[in-house]
Formats: structure tokens, C-alpha cells, sequence
């Protein structure tokens, strides 16, 4: 039994991720309308974010101080920071995304990731997409079809912009599963997030310096409280996950009627019947997964 939970949690994992980035970027969508840019994110927000990441470090190494240490030092910084530098590209996008798009199609273009994540395994020896791979990425695929389709109607160049952020947590991902051994999961966090509260210090002082009122403070505060609890659910499912990289990552999907919910309740957005028929298939796809990890045991 503790065998087949320990099969599930990567699972699991991804799919709370998936959750809170939800939310995550239900604040985020929030923000451009405050007129909040993501550089002014990533000065205010990302301490929060680096500030729960070292508490959580060391709350779950007993604040063992040469512990907590080593839990947050990455044994090479190269893909850590290589992470961040990718991850200053999607938070651009998003964001870019998100003010010109409404919510729920954000979200189903970025969850086109696992298709770019099976497509990026596909040249490593070590992990090909087997048959329930192959049907969990065709079903998914299909469903994010069927949901873009209503807002057809709605291309730009703006589309493009959620497609590179899926490129980008496509590679992400496949850094932390494939190189595990150079940092840990939090450590992963933690420098991913020093990297782009730099980037984001130096081009908020380039394009000059304004401080957010309370209220917009607030609000980014709450996104990245979101944001890097999602992130260490993320990491720790994936660094987890050797050997199940793509069947990990549609997972992922979850996001999508996450998605479609909070558009609904708090933007108003309706999607069309088709819409919903493709959050169905997106949900099969993902109790493929789900038996795979069990016969597999």
C-alpha cells in the first residue's frame, strides 16, 4: 500500500501545483489590471517568495542550521540558474498573456506543455512515451482543441505568447527530473527565484523606480505566497519523477477546468459546450496516468 502511494505521490504532487497556479494566476490576471508590470512582480513579490522557501527549508529540517544550509546550496548552480533565466522569460509572457486574454485561454494554450514535454523526452534514450503516454497526450491534446475552439475568434499574436510559456515549463520541468542530483527541490526554488528578483531589481530601476500602494502590494504579496507554494509542490513531484517525466506532466491538465471555474466566477467568461467536452477528456487523460502508476506497481 505505501508502496503504491509513494508510485502516486509525483502525481499528486503536479497535480496540486497545477491548483495553486490556477490561483496563482487568477491574481496574476488581477495584477495587469492594477497596472502592475511583471518586473514590478518580480521586486515585490519575489522576496515573499524567497522568504517561504527558506522557512519551509528549514521547518522541515528541524531548523538544523548545517542542514538547512545544505538543503538550499545547489551542488552546481548552472541548471538552477539556467531554471530562473527560463523562468523570467514565461512570467513575461504570462503576463503579456493574461491582460490581453481571458483567463481560461490562457491556461489551455500554457497546458499544452506535456505535449512539449513528451516531444522533449522523445530524444533521450532513457524514457520513451510508451502507448499510455501516447493516449493520456492524445487525449489532452484533443480536449485543449476543443476548448480553444469556442474563442477561435479571439487569434492574435497575443496566442503565441501562453505557447512559449509552455515551451518554457516544458524545459524547466526536464531540468529539475533530469538533473535532481545537482540541487534539491527547494534549492531548485530558491535560486529560480533570487535569479528574477535580480533581473526584475535591475530592469525596475531601468525603467524607473515606483513603488505599488497597499492595495497592489497586497495582491502581489498573495501571488507570490501562491506562486512559490506551487512551485515547491512542482519541484518536489518532478525531481521525484526519474524515468516518468511525461507521465508526470499531464497532470498538469488539472489546471485547465481549474481554470475554466474561476474565469467563469470571477471574469465572467462562458465557454461553449465544446469547452467543456474537452475538460472531460482532459480529466481522462489524466486517470490514464493514474492507471498506469498502478499497474506498473
Amino acid at each position: 500500500m505505501l508502496a503504491k502511494i509513494k508510485h502516486l505521490l509525483p502525481l499528486i504532487l503536479v497535480a496540486a501545483a497545477a491548483i495553486l497556479f490556477s490561483f496563482n494566476d487568477l491574481v496574476f490576471k488581477h495584477l495587469t489590471k492594477l497596472s502592475i508590470s511583471w518586473w514590478d512582480f518580480l521586486v515585490f513579490g519575489v522576496p515573499v517568495e524567497i522568504i517561504l522557501i527558506i522557512f519551509f527549508a528549514g521547518y522541515i529540517n528541524n531548523f538544523n542550521k548545517k542542514r538547512w544550509i545544505e538543503e538550499l546550496i545547489p551542488n552546481s548552480y548552472f541548471f538552477p540558474l539556467l531554471r530562473g533565466g527560463l523562468a523570467i522569460i514565461a512570467i513575461a509572457f504570462i503576463f503579456l498573456s493574461l491582460k490581453n486574454l481571458p483567463l481560461s485561454t490562457t491556461t489551455m494554450l500554457v497546458q499544452t506543455t506535456p505535449i512539449w514535454m513528451a516531444m522533449v523526452v522523445y530524444f533521450f534514450k532513457d524514457e520513451k512515451p510508451d502507448k499510455f503516454v501516447i493516449i493520456s497526450i492524445l487525449l489532452g491534446f484533443i480536449g485543449v482543441v476543443l476548448i480553444v475552439k469556442p474563442s477561435a475568434g479571439l487569434f492574435s499574436l497575443f496566442l503565441l505568447a501562453p505557447l512559449v510559456v509552455a515551451i518554457m515549463n516544458s524545459i524547466m520541468n526536464f531540468i529539475i527530473t533530469k538533473f535532481s542530483d545537482d540541487a534539491s527541490p527547494l534549492s531548485y526554488a530558491l535560486w529560480l527565484f533570487i535569479s528574477n528578483g535580480i533581473i526584475g531589481l535591475l530592469i525596475w530601476i531601468y525603467v524607473g523606480i515606483e513603488i505599488p500602494n497597499i492595495q497592489q502590494l497586497l495582491w502581489i504579496f498573495l501571488g507570490g505566497f501562491l506562486g512559490a507554494s506551487a512551485f515547491i509542490f512542482l519541484t518536489y513531484g518532478l525531481s521525484i519523477a526519474k524515468g516518468n517525466f511525461a507521465r508526470t506532466g499531464v497532470m498538469s491538465y488539472i489546471q485547465i477546468p481549474c481554470a475554466i471555474l474561476l474565469g467563469a466566477i470571477f471574469y465572467g467568461e462562458r465557454p461553449e459546450l465544446t469547452a467543456y467536452l474537452g475538460t472531460i477528456l482532459i480529466f481522462l487523460a489524466g486517470i490514464v496516468v493514474i492507471y498506469k502508476a498502478k499497474i506498473n506497481n
